[in-house]
């Protein structure tokens, strides 16, 4: 029988096999022709700085489109655009190889391991609109997580300082919001005061990840896991304050509207999770995909009804293992999911 460790190690082993044929591969396909012309199935790779890429991006942004990672072999980290009408139609950019990254339409923030010494783990790159490096920040782990608020005044990084999955006993988070305007780090998330059910609460073991941004930029949710609970909090910037809200919700993500979430729940713990939506107003929660399915990211709302979320698919190449995948989350849909997106994972929907 396979096991929850065992599960991981293959999700793990699929990971580093597409990173080392990306190195082994050591090129990249360069198409400086019109993209205008390709077929709807053909995946461009482009170089930034050239003429081509920006009319190819400005294209593309005519109309909604998705931001991703990439992990084709020969690209693997590197930012795709797709539109959301045709996501069979992606569009790479050379960039810096992203662990994980978020965009608006006017940032971008790139999570990436450092390579070449042990310290710092990892750095933030701030993106502008081409995708190109604005500034750096040093990060203290492996990258896990990130946002950027809708107002587009704030990012959250999330890393792990200790430990490399959710499923280990002792691994520890570092949250920290960043201001974009000024590329500097605001607080970590350890300095916010909690409250439960209308008491202080303080535990020495506290972690938080999972941040998903109100749309004013100020409040946001975020899952705290003490004890070996997961809970969903509702925080308040300017405060530095956190309010318990509900139970046994992992990595939430707020509806384009700010009245529904969908979160990952750990039915048997190390056995993968499985995705579902909760009414904030009333509680109410229903399963939105089968349980035990490799989901090891943040959701984001396609639209009103649907997500799409980076998701290990249990066979197939390496490169096309790990996808975008949609569901319904409406209650009431049924647990459902489908490949949106071919050879991604950490997808932006920029409206």
């Amino acid at each position: 029988m396979t096991t929850p460790n065992h599960r991981l190690r293959i999700t793990a082993f699929w990971l580093f096999v597409i990173a080392c044929a990306a190195g082994a591969i050591g090129y990249v396909r360069l198409r400086t022709g019109s993209a205008a012309t390709a077929p709807a199935s053909e995946v461009l790779l482009f170089n930034q700085m050239e003429a081509t890429a920006a009319a190819r991006l400005a294209e593309v942004r005519a109309a909604p489109y998705v931001l991703f990672l990439s992990t084709r072999a020969e690209a693997a980290g590197q930012i795709g655009v797709a539109p959301i009408a045709s996501p069979g139609s992606q569009t790479l950019f050379q960039s810096e190889v992203c662990e994980r990254a978020n965009f608006t339409r006017s940032h971008g923030v790139c999570l990436v391991l450092n390579r070449n010494s042990m310290q710092p783990r990892a750095f933030l790159y701030f993106l502008n609109p081409q995708f190109q490096t604005v500034s750096q920040l040093p990060l203290a782990g492996l990258p896990i997580r990130a946002r950027i608020s809708p107002d587009e005044r704030y990012a959250a990084t999330t890393v792990f300082v200790t430990g490399e999955n959710y499923a280990s006993e002792d691994f520890t988070t570092r949250t920290t919001i960043f201001d974009l305007n000024t590329r500097t780090a605001i607080v970590d998330l350890e300095r916010f005061t909690v409250e439960r059910n209308g008491a202080p609460f303080r535990n020495t073991d506290f972690n938080f990840w999972g941040v998903t941004f109100r749309a004013d930029g100020n409040r946001f949710l975020a899952t705290l896991g003490t004890g070996g609970r997961r809970l969903l909090v509702d925080g308040d910037l300017q405060r530095r304050h956190f309010r318990v809200i509900a139970d046994d919700v992992e990595c939430p993500s707020l509806s384009p509207d700010q009245h529904t979430i969908v979160f990952k729940r750990q039915r048997a713990r190390g056995a993968g999770w499985q995705l579902w939506g909760m009414d904030l107003a009333s509680g109410q929660s229903w399963p939105v995909t089968e349980d035990g399915r490799q989901v090891d990211d943040q959701v984001e709302w396609l639209d009103e009804s649907h997500v799409i979320y980076g998701m290990v698919a249990s066979q197939g190449l390496p490169e096309y293992s790990l996808s975008v995948w949609v569901s319904d989350a409406r209650p009431g849909a049924g647990m459902n999911q489908s490949v949106f997106l071919k050879s991604a994972w950490s997808p932006a929907v920029i409206r």
